[in-house]
């Protein structure tokens, strides 16, 4: 939960500082489903990084602590998957607001926007 509430926080922030960049976007002919996607994906790349990043040191220091012990790592495929998936969830679930209130601004006030 913290990191969907840390990773819609970032989003949100993405859209405040980029608000310009909306605007002209929209002025330029992109739809509000585009400025949706665009953000969404972001989030979406944004977990899915930190996921991996996670997955990885998880099997360094999975295997670094079964050599220690017992000397056999077994690589818990189902975590993996699991994990994965709930990265995808996460970010989608983490980026929907965001994306909606990128797609909702005017494109005259945000290229108004200082």
């Amino acid at each position: 939960i913290g990191a969907a509430v840390g990773l819609t926080n970032i989003m949100l922030v993405s859209v405040t500082e980029r608000t310009r960049e909306i605007g002209l976007r929209k002025a330029l002919g992109a739809t509000p489903k585009n400025i949706r996607r665009q953000f969404i994906l972001e989030s979406l790349v944004i977990c899915q990084t930190g996921g991996a990043l996670g997955i990885l040191a998880g099997l360094v220091l999975g295997n670094f602590v079964a050599s220690y012990f017992s000397g056999a790592f077994i690589i818990p495929w189902n975590w993996i998957i699991f994990g994965v998936v709930l990265c995808i969830i996460v970010g989608l679930i983490a980026g929907l607001y965001p994306a909606a209130k990128a797609a909702r601004l005017d494109p005259v006030e945000s290229l108004r926007h200082e």
